[in-house]
């Protein structure tokens, strides 16, 4: 049955429930109010707690002064983000989905609903006992406070006493405003030391070997069934224990090999057509224009058996730009379902190294590479991206290793941010397939160990998400009053003849704008691709 109608009879069958439960009398006697379709459960149980909390005045007066600079930061941050976006959105040839803008498990596909769920759920809470706690710092009142339920539990929330949080000080308010979406950014950067420094820096890998990456479309590898997330065991009984051994192996070309590996935890043997493959060429350049394409298998060059990468390098090493040499390279017959020498290719043009390096490698050019001979192309041995067995959980445990800019931290961000477009997230098989609990995690069972590790990653996912987008300056969100009023304090200090009034004036039209900014700016994601 389609997912979305799903959703519908589930959502159907949940207002159907509500409606009887308010004509019942219910939803009263239970001290339960309704807000729509959402049942808002208010209960006043909670606020002794959050009394109790709120006792460690030091603490919370200095997370109310560093919560202003985050969300300050934040939002600054999120507004440049979103203003990059939209100079970018014109180069999208697909527009998301209007589902992905939705940080909502069970209409965003790349939320899973299981942990999606509990994400929200710890967010929300996180979210909302933060204003409390400063709300009671501020010496003002909660009304009540509970949880919100849209056939599961979808969040919580606190109610501070509005006359009183209107007539506090200015600085009181924000902090109040500022302690949610602080609050879940450092939630979610906790959640997100753990995920990593106690988590994935514990998997350790299932089997020796090298672990596939990438396949070439249409290689021998891809033909024989070899997949990504596979782990090669060994090549024609030869142990592969680091990709060097795959690499540096000096192969038959157009020989078939064994080649054994580990996929899902089973071990399989497929027979490959041994060589190095042609993984790309670029266009304009020699092995282009000579007819190479990938998958093809390249057997010699310049009359020289090619046999791995670096007898390649050497062949490349002595020839010159523009010079023509002979070329035999084997192709896949699909009628013969056998890989046989390419007819059509028999010499390439090479092209000039420092004029490729020049369009594509600007940064790496060097003046020693003009006049060398260059193919303009790439190669993988049997057509396999190799990588160490540890890749995946390395990645994952020390995801800003190597970073020495504030660019490389944020492309470390956004490999993180966007492990679910990656299929990486929720981690499931035959990814976790290649991994197991090991050092002071040893004794979890693979299961348990997966789903506590997926679990915290959706916490510092929707924290994160929940947090970034609550400080944008747009009211109803928390940023919105934040920035109101922040800006009629700006406004007090550079004219103290100004009325209240008059304040209100400028900082309601100003928020107003802003929020309608942020509402296109938005909207523009999914428009812009579409005109």
């Amino acid at each position: 049955m389609n997912g979305y109608l799903i959703a519908l009879l589930v959502f159907l069958a949940w207002l159907a429930l509500v409606l009887v439960a308010r004509k019942s009398g219910w939803l009263e006697k239970h001290s339960m109010s309704l807000w729509g379709p959402i049942i808002m459960w208010r209960t006043r149980r909670g606020r002794e707690l959050i009394n109790r909390i709120a006792a460690y005045e030091r603490i919370w007066t200095f997370f109310g002064k560093a919560s202003l600079w985050i969300c300050a930061g934040a939002m600054v941050t999120m507004m440049v983000l979103l203003l990059w976006q939209a100079t970018i959105v014109p180069k999208i040839e697909k527009a998301p989905s209007p589902e992905l803008i939705l940080g909502v498990p069970g209409i965003n596909p790349i939320i899973p609903v299981g942990y999606g769920i509990l994400g929200l759920a710890v967010a929300m809470v996180v979210h909302e006992f933060s204003h409390g706690i400063m709300t009671r710092l501020g010496r003002m009142k909660i009304t009540s406070l509970g949880l919100l339920f849209l056939v599961f539990p979808i969040g919580a929330f606190v109610e501070p006493d509005n006359k009183e949080l209107e007539a506090t000080t200015r600085r009181k308010r924000s902090k109040v405003f500022a302690a949610g979406p602080a609050s879940n950014i450092i939630f979610a950067l906790v959640t997100l030391s753990l995920f990593s420094g106690v988590m994935m820096s514990s998997a350790i890998p299932s089997h020796e070997g090298a672990l596939v990456v990438g396949v070439v479309e249409e290689s021998p590898a891809s033909l024989s069934g070899i997949t990504p997330y596979t782990v090669v065991a060994e090549i024609d009984g030869g142990n592969v224990r680091s990709v060097d051994d795959i690499q540096d192996r000096h192969a038959s070309p157009g020989s078939e090999v064994d080649v054994s590996y580990y996929f899902s935890g089973e071990l399989k043997v497929a027979h490959v057509v041994d060589g190095l493959v042609v993984a790309y060429v670029v266009e304009g350049y020699g092995a282009f224009e000579a007819g190479l394409e990938s998958g093809m298998v390249i057997v010699s060059l310049n009359d020289t058996l090619v046999t791995n990468l670096e007898v390649l390098r050497t062949i490349m090493a002595e020839v010159h730009s523009d010079q023509v040499v002979n070329i035999t390279v084997m192709r896949y017959d699909v009628d013969a379902d056998v890989f046989i020498v390419s007819e059509d290719v028999r010499e390439v043009q090479l092209s000039d190294k420092h004029a490729f390096y020049e369009e594509f490698y600007p940064d790496d050019n060097n003046p020693s590479f003009a006049g060398q001979g260059y193919l303009g192309a790439g190669f993988l041995m049997l057509g396999l991206d190799v990588k160490a067995t540890d890749h995946y959980a390395s990645q994952l445990a020390q995801p800003f290793s190597g970073d020495r800019s504030i660019g490389d931290v944020s492309m470390s961000w956004l490999r993180l941010i966007a492990l679910p477009f990656l299929d990486l997230a929720p981690l499931r098989s035959p990814v976790t397939d290649l991994y197991e609990p090991g050092g002071s995690l040893s004794w979890l069972p693979d299961g348990a160990f997966w789903i506590l590790t997926n679990s915290l990653y959706w916490i510092f996912w929707i924290n994160l998400m929940l947090g970034l987008t609550n400080v944008l300056p747009a009211v109803p969100l928390d940023g919105g009053y934040i920035f109101r009023d922040g800006m009629d304090f700006i406004l007090a200090k550079l004219n103290k003849k100004s009325t209240k009034e008059q304040r209100e004036k400028t900082t309601g039209s100003v928020t107003m704008f802003l929020a309608l900014l942020v509402l296109f700016l938005i909207m523009w994601q999914l428009i812009g691709p579409r005109i």
